[in-house]
């Protein structure tokens, strides 16, 4: 079994414009930080994973068999201790405190702190490649945009104090919606009408364009997604070789790197990820593998790679995704005048992951 997610829900990482007055003492753990929601969020999640595989591969936290690694960011690597509390209970002679602690014990978190993160950070990856497929794109939706929403961005720059609002910025007031998923009474100009939809609407739909833009074609997938998606199929392949004794590989990350890995595997509903929604990889005895998404619900919705069934043999589901396959940063910057440093960083990166 393999688990991607999400980090928890968190904190704004600023002010979402200047006239908010929601500054970062409304935040008690501080601006980007994990939400008490988000906490329990991740536990919520750690507890279903131990309903769905507590009886199989995750019974209990066993060095040998269970890997959790997370990004380096605060926010993941919390959200990974917060599934880990709810997946693995002491239980039995692993009980240590029998009083406010009975429920709860240490896990190992490991992380690739300090070095480039193209597994699980990959939108933070400077990647000449994928700066030259996306410019273009990227220019004439921008173009669009601006043209469609100039009336709006302009209204809004004078009620929100900002400086300019244009494609490139209006992401900054999608902030906005972390304060109303924490019931913030918001300004009544949030619910205007604006050809059709309100202020609010239109704000949450440009979110969804511009963040999707950055993935939504095969290359573009491929350089975002396409290392993970090797790292996926990589600890498949050492399992079922005797090459690792890990039977749980759970990976704490981003947003971002869960819309990189839908795309390359070409099953992505084009919406944003929510907090603590998860990838999973089933690898079976019978030799055949099933993937799931789960969301905000608490049902694991099957996904299937275009060209299988939903149960996939094992041998066609590697060989529809060998050509996502991206095996190396090497690989990743093979026509980049920054290769040489690239191989470096790939190096520590696979000691790292080991």
């Amino acid at each position: 079994m393999q688990a991607i997610w999400r980090h928890g829900d968190r904190a704004p990482g600023e002010l979402p414009y200047p006239k908010d007055r929601y500054n970062e003492t409304y935040w008690p753990r501080g601006w980007d930080q994990l939400t008490n929601k988000g906490i329990w969020q991740s536990v919520e999640l750690g507890i279903w994973l131990r309903q769905r595989y507590g009886s199989t591969v995750l019974p209990v936290f066993n060095k040998d068999k269970v890997l959790i690694l997370s990004s380096e960011s605060e926010r993941a690597v919390e959200t990974a201790q917060g599934v880990a509390a709810g997946l693995f209970p002491p239980m039995d002679d692993r009980v240590w405190e029998s009083s406010y602690l009975r429920y709860w014990q240490p896990t190992p978190i490991q992380t690739a702190y300090g070095t480039i993160d193209a597994i699980l950070r990959p939108t933070k990856i400077n990647c000449p490649n994928y700066d030259v497929a996306n410019e273009r794109e990227e220019a004439a939706i921008a173009a669009q945009v601006n043209s469609e929403y100039g009336q709006m961005f302009n209204w809004l720059q004078n009620t929100t104090g900002m400086e300019s609002i244009d494609f490139w910025n209006i992401n900054d007031l999608y902030d906005i919606q972390r304060e109303i998923d924490h019931n913030m009474p918001q300004p009544s100009w949030l619910n205007q009408v604006f050809n059709g939809s309100t202020i609010m609407d239109h704000i949450r739909e440009l979110k969804r364009v511009t963040r999707n833009q950055e993935f939504n074609s095969p290359t573009k997938a491929k350089f975002r997604g396409g290392m993970l998606v090797n790292r996926f199929l990589e600890n498949m392949e050492n399992l079922k070789t005797n090459k690792t004794t890990k039977e749980a590989m759970m990976y704490s990350s981003h947003d971002g790197t869960l819309s990189a890995l839908l795309y390359a595997l070409n099953v992505s509903n084009d919406q944003l990820i929510p907090y603590t929604a998860t990838v999973l990889f089933e690898l079976y005895d019978d030799e055949t593998v099933q993937l799931f998404y789960k969301n905000t619900t608490t049902t694991a919705y099957p996904l299937t790679i275009p060209g299988c069934a939903q149960i996939c043999p094992y041998s066609q589901f590697m060989g529809l995704l060998e050509g996502v396959r991206v095996r190396s940063l090497e690989d990743l910057y093979k026509v980049s005048s920054i290769e040489r440093i690239c191989i470096t960083e790939e190096q520590i990166i696979k000691k790292k992951y080991q």
